[in-house]
């Protein structure tokens, strides 16, 4: 079994990779989000953590790349801060399952991380999402609305899942190139747009039927549903 560690601190590391190494459990260190998504897409992994030390939610990429993989079966553990009450809300609302609130010892990180990694081998997979009238069916790769049903690529399935599941937000460049195809915007830019244009072209989300998917110069995407209400009816279903 193997995790991978997000830190800065060479003190850390040292300490929890010789703990789980005593377990059987091997450590990969890193400290930049793309390597680690880079990693996550080639190797198996039972866990991640991240060492939020010096940043408030330093896995928002590689949470955003969960989501849009489908890895229900990776946790995601945030340790070394001395949280406050809207910190830990912020990091649950971004998707992380295990917060260590304060300079919790190397023996609670251990229990925590066995814990986290129980939770979610047992976590059932989420199968189905719809949004404003429109149910993607991971499974089947495919995309119904209307009396229409359309099949995507893997990489449109995943875009689009992301952009569904973020309604009504802003998705950057960044954020997109780095959680569906691993690469920082700028080597990412074409195919990434050339995807967008094939989701608005099958999804019919060009704004003639209501909803559409619009670019914000320079920025990024948004997925902008046909009634207002609907960005907050998000109805993920467990097959």
């Amino acid at each position: 079994m193997r995790i991978a560690l997000f830190t800065f601190s060479d003190v850390l590391y040292k300490q929890i990779s010789q703990a789980f190494e005593q377990n059987g459990t091997s450590c990969t260190r890193f400290t930049d989000e793309l390597s680690l998504i880079r990693f996550l897409q080639r190797n198996s992994a039972a866990l991640v953590i991240f060492d939020a030390t010096q940043s408030q939610i330093p896995a928002l990429a590689t949470l955003k790349w969960r989501t849009c993989h489908f890895r229900t079966d990776l946790p995601v553990m945030m340790i070394g801060r001395a949280w406050d009450s809207e910190a830990v809300i912020e990091a649950l609302d971004a998707g992380v399952d295990e917060v260590v609130i304060g300079t919790a010892n190397v023996d609670e990180i251990m229990a925590r991380a066995r814990r986290s990694i129980a939770r979610c081998r047992g976590s059932r997979v989420v199968d189905r999402l719809t949004v404003a009238g429109y149910t993607i069916d991971r499974t089947a790769r495919t995309v119904s609305f209307g009396e229409r049903h359309v099949s995507l690529t893997a990489r449109e399935l995943s875009l689009a899942w992301l952009l569904f599941m973020n309604a009504g937000s802003l998705m950057s460049r960044e954020q997109l190139a780095n959680a569906v195809w691993g690469k920082d915007a700028d080597l990412a830019g074409r195919s990434l747009e050339q995807h967008i244009y094939k989701l608005r072209s099958k999804l019919a989300l060009d704004g003639r039927d209501g909803s559409q998917l619009k670019t914000v110069y320079s920025l990024g995407y948004v997925f902008v549903a046909q009634h207002e209400e609907a960005a907050d009816s998000r109805q993920p279903m467990a097959a």
